[in-house]
């Protein structure tokens, strides 16, 4: 795999920008008035807002798909990934699953926003700013991959074809998590300092 020279200063500075960019994102958020305790306790006691539970279940989704096959991966590897066909079904028959199930829970919560008219200006909001994360957490998985590749294969000079694959396929979930995580720090950010 890699040499451990390597590994465990890439792996910190990976952390310390993932840090960073949360620390970065929570501190751009814009805030209303600071919330008396009437006005949080208030707020703790209204039921959740769909765009909320529907964060809950993607970011469930997201992590279950996304670990289940990091899992299944880093136990077999990309050889047998790559030259097993049953195994590679199966990890994409995960991936699908997760995408279908994702595709689920996005379709009926918009329909029930839409019957209901749920979606408040608040919920905009926090929806409009969720592409922050989104992006920010794309941009570390790509530099993950870039930086990992690279040091792993340097000597080779090309990277096999099958981390195509795996690339394609973790951005895909960590663009599902990111939004779910950004909706949820948006409603987080609202109920300790208010509308900004």
């Amino acid at each position: 795999m890699f040499s451990s020279i390597w590994f465990f200063p890439i792996l910190l500075s990976l952390i310390g920008l993932g840090i960073v960019g949360g620390f970065l994102l929570v501190r751009a958020w814009p805030r209303g008035a600071a919330q008396t305790p009437e006005e949080r306790a208030e707020m703790a006691s209204a039921p959740m807002p769909p765009l909320q539970k529907r964060a809950w279940w993607s970011l469930l989704i997201g992590v279950v798909t996304g670990s289940t096959i990091a899992t299944l991966l880093s136990m077999n590897g990309a050889v047998e990934y790559w030259e097993n066909d049953s195994f590679r079904l199966t990890v994409t028959g995960i991936f699908i699953g997760g995408l279908l199930l994702y595709a689920v829970v996005l379709s009926s919560s918009v329909m029930k926003s839409k019957r209901s008219g749920t979606l408040d200006e608040r919920d905009k909001q926090i929806l409009s700013r969720s592409p922050n994360a989104q992006s920010a957490a794309v941009l570390l998985a790509l530099a993950a991959w870039m930086i990992c590749l690279t040091e792993k294969f340097r000597d080779q000079g090309a990277v096999p074809v099958v981390y195509l694959y795996w690339i394609f396929g973790s951005i895909v979930l960590v663009n599902i998590i990111a939004q779910a995580i950004g909706i949820l720090l948006g409603y987080w950010m609202v109920a300790r300092h208010g509308e900004g």
